[in-house]
């Protein structure tokens, strides 16, 4: 009995071991069942993202080619430029006479391809003519660009191209590279596993994987990166699933419209057509075969060998790709040397791979308030936004910060950055052409320029001014020209904190001021003086028509100096209405929302009012054009701008937020700095605002801006700065004034004398 004691254990064993053996079969075969019932391969129409596009560049006389970065916009757009004539959509011919442009469809529009030429005159677009006819041409826009996707919680960009119409070098190149025995094996691939084993065997360490291309497909579709054991296994299984459910076709094509390969900025990149796109500005027919190696060799590690970020790796990846191809002989020896011994070009380049992701922030938000809930598979949002101005919004604003914490090391001093934000709207249309909401969106995505509320400071007084050169025009109380003296003198106001007397920047009092250059060197005491003329009350009611929605206190600090908190983009909204004529047009990011079958699903209608009287506003316009011409913005001038230019500098008491605003009837652009605790910046608006705004105004701004037009209703004359009065020939300076019509002064300077000779001419009609 003792003896056949383990022949029993013996069989026990057995026995278990048949039984965990049966039931791991089981467990598989349930799994494998769930799977072929579940595991689906998407398709071309399945599940597509939402899309988000830029505003439409309009293509018109009087703009200048390298200013307007034409080039560049048809860069990114995938144009080619030619040097025989433009024959196909997407063609375009530069010569020193004429630029000719072959537009690219845009079905969205109903609008087919349409072949576009634009006389030159050094470089400045003379007139937009159809080369058939020689007949004008407008409007006529540059498509929209795609700027980012969003599907789920993650953004991203994709173009399912069918297998037939991938080019076979490319496949030929993938499959060469990641899994050479693909229409051979059954979804795994022993031989590569073995050879994997070895390898990192011997180099002693993981150097190389034995995934075939059916399992990445199923890593990336259905589960998680994580390396472990367990997902391994449910990968190797699935892919035993797929390989059953659908052809080798099937599987290869969703690989290759799958498959990660990068970032461009916040937005994934998905499938070798757009990364042909993003990386070379080419459909993937034009790629030259180190640019196929390149796109195949990223496979492996999208962010390791970017050719964005780290071009020498990118090289080293994509000539080991271009050594196989010779290798297995799909590369002779005379391609592979001209291949590997090409340079690594990236069009476009990294800083053009960026989203705005501050403004894609915005415009779902703005999207999702509009009633769009929940957001549609497929939607497609046409934005407001300008790429070029954003690049230049984005750019200006990180290396200003930089310059700041350079120059001026105690900000510095603790673990927090100092921030910014910068907004840039079209004052006509509301239009945001861009929105920065901080320097690095991936350390905070709290959007500094919508979300946060700061004090204005100074950028108030010139509402102040407004409301009482409103108050002049309406004869009511608290009426104020630009030629008005203010007492720029010690006082003392009661409020409910008890005494307050404000004082100046500068600690100092400078007598009798006129408005105009109490507002050019924004002096305190002469704006809280006017702001108790006219009363708290209009003011604060100006400045919501204006477009300020932020509550603001009704006591004279609040109103005259700008303690009230507010966002940049209110307050920059409010300049534009200024710009544009004392029209406020409710700032937007989006223009419209279509379905996937086109169809609008909400369209943005500008919601405009008549804030102020456009001669109010013109007044204002003119004495900010004073405060960059000789105030506290002087140095504004530096940069060359020809023109009409108008902004006020912004900074708080205790120096914790610095801000200027500028515009041009065209376009107004503003600028916070500070820190999120609201530490003292320790800086004045001119000293960390006014640098980063002269920097993206150079870019943005055309060298020669035109004046800003002058509305009925409007007289110059010449005034003794002195007195504010109507100047005489006695008068020792003269300066030319403008007013609202009724307004302007009617007495001849008291001081000087002389004012016989000029009411005789006046009533003579003499000049």
């Amino acid at each position: 009995m003792a003896e056949n004691r383990p022949v029993r254990w013996a069989t026990y064993a057995s026995l278990l071991l048949a039984g965990l053996v049966a039931a791991l079969g089981l467990i598989v075969a349930l799994y494998g069942a769930y799977l072929a019932t579940f595991l689906e391969l998407p398709k071309s129409d399945e599940h597509p993202p939402l899309r988000l596009y830029s505003g439409p560049f309009l293509l018109q006389p009087n703009f200048s080619i390298a200013h307007s970065h034409l080039l560049e916009r048809l860069q990114r757009l995938g144009y080619r430029r030619v040097t025989v004539p433009v024959q196909s959509p997407g063609d375009y011919q530069l010569t020193d006479e004429a630029l000719t442009v072959y537009l690219h469809p845009q079905p969205e529009g109903h609008v087919g391809a349409t072949m576009v030429t634009m006389p030159l005159d050094q470089g400045r677009v003379t007139d937009v003519l159809s080369p058939l006819d020689g007949t004008p041409l407008f409007p006529i826009f540059l498509e929209p660009e795609l700027l980012s996707g969003v599907r789920g919680e993650s953004r991203q960009v994709r173009e399912w191209i069918p297998l037939a119409q991938i080019p076979p070098r490319i496949i030929e190149t993938v499959l060469t590279i990641e899994d050479r025995r693909f229409y051979s094996h059954f979804g795994i691939d022993p031989v590569a596993v073995g050879r994997a084993i070895w390898t990192n065997f011997t180099k002693g360490g993981v150097v190389q994987g034995g995934s075939t291309i059916t399992q990445q497909l199923a890593k990336n579709l259905f589960y998680s990166p994580q390396r472990t054991m367990g997902r391994k296994f449910k990968e190797a299984l699935a892919a035993l699933v797929l390989e059953v459910k659908y052809t080798k076709q099937d599987i290869l094509e969703s690989y290759l419209n799958e498959i990660y390969l990068g970032q461009a900025g916040f937005v994934s990149i998905y499938g070798v057509s757009e990364a042909a796109h993003r990386y070379f500005g080419k459909i993937l027919q034009e790629l030259t075969v180190e640019e196929v190696a390149m796109i195949a060799g990223l496979i492996k590690g999208p962010n390791s060998y970017a050719p964005t970020k780290h071009p020498e790796l990118a090289k080293q990846r994509r000539d080991v790709v271009l050594r196989r191809l010779r290798e297995t002989g799909l590369l002779t020896e005379e391609a592979w040397k001209l291949a590997v011994n090409e340079p690594v070009r990236v069009t476009p380049s990294e800083d053009v791979l960026t989203d705005a992701p501050y403004f894609v922030d915005a415009v779902l938000r703005q999207v999702e308030e509009a009633g769009v809930v929940p957001l549609p598979e497929g939607l497609r949002i046409d934005s407001t936004l300008d790429p070029m101005i954003q690049q230049a919004a984005t750019e200006s604003l990180g290396k200003g910060l930089a310059k700041l914490e350079a120059a001026h090391p105690h900000l510095n001093s603790s673990l927090e950055s100092v921030q910014g934000a910068v907004v840039v709207l079209d004052p006509k249309t509301g239009s945001v052409l861009a929105l920065v909401g901080g320097r690095d969106y991936r350390r905070s995505q709290f959007n500094r320029a919508v979300q946060a509320r700061r004090q204005p400071g100074s950028l108030f007084k010139p509402f102040v001014y407004l409301a009482a050169l409103e108050a002049a025009r309406e004869g009511q109380a608290g009426h104020l020209t630009a030629a008005s003296l203010l007492a720029d003198e010690p006082v003392t106001f009661e409020s409910e904190a008890g005494p307050w007397s404000p004082q100046n920047y500068d600690k100092q009092f400078h007598g009798h001021v006129t408005l105009r250059n109490a507002l050019e060197q924004s002096f305190n005491v002469p704006a809280v003086q006017a702001a108790k003329a006219v009363g708290t009350k209009p003011i604060v009611q100006l400045l919501h028509r204006l477009g300020v929605t932020s509550a603001i206190g009704d006591d004279l600090s609040s109103v005259a100096l700008g303690s009230s908190s507010v966002s940049l983009m209110e307050i920059t909204a409010a300049y534009g209405a200024v710009a544009n004529g004392g029209i406020a047009v409710q700032p937007t990011a989006v223009r419209s929302t279509r379905d996937r079958q086109g169809d609008i699903v909400w369209n943005a209608v500008p919601d405009r009012q008549q804030a102020t009287s456009p001669q109010g506003a013109y007044v204002l316009t003119s004495l900010l054009e004073g405060v960059i011409q000789r105030g506290t913005a002087s140095k504004a001038k530096v940069i060359g701008l020809q023109g009409a230019v108008a902004g006020k500098t912004g900074t708080t008491d205790g120096y914790r937020d610095a801000w200027f605003v500028g515009y041009t009837s065209e376009v107004v652009i503003g600028v916070w700095v500070g820190f999120d605790d609201e530490r003292p910046l320790r800086l004045t608006g001119s000293q960390a605002a006014l640098p980063i705004w002269m920097d993206l105004a150079r870019r943005v701004i055309p060298p020669n801006v035109p004046a800003f037009v002058m509305p009925p209703g409007v007289v110059t004359r010449d005034i003794d700065p002195k007195t504010g009065q109507l100047a005489t020939f006695q008068c020792p300076e003269q300066v030319s004034e403008v007013f609202i019509e009724g307004t302007e002064p009617s007495v001849y300077c008291e001081v000087h004398g002389g004012g016989m000779w000029e009411r005789l001419r006046h009533t003579f009609g003499f000049s």
